[in-house]
């Protein structure tokens, strides 16, 4: 059985002021869509060479998926870092 990839998330808001995650891992986009389980109050948004977005539909629904996951947030200059470091891995 293979191990799970670390999964990191950065908050980001809509211009409506909604809660938005974008996740990302090593392993690649197709990996966290395959492996991130969400519900009915999560709006999913991503694709090829895309990273995963995960949009809060109701309070509380963001939380519950980090939880569940066990999705890391990190902040901006971390992502960044972590960006950079995994390169253009992320994106397939």
């Amino acid at each position: 059985m293979l191990e799970k990839p670390q999964l990191y998330g950065h908050y980001v808001f809509t211009h409506g002021w909604g809660r938005v995650l974008t996740v990302m891992s090593a392993a690649g986009a197709a990996v966290v869509r395959k492996i991130v389980r969400v519900d009915d109050d999560i709006a999913v948004t991503g694709g090829d060479g895309r990273l995963t977005q995960y949009h809060e539909k109701r309070a509380g629904a963001l939380d519950r998926l980090v939880e569940a996951n066990d999705i890391m947030i990190v902040n901006k200059a971390k992502w960044d870092a972590l960006k950079s470091e995994f390169g253009a891995a992320i994106y397939r």
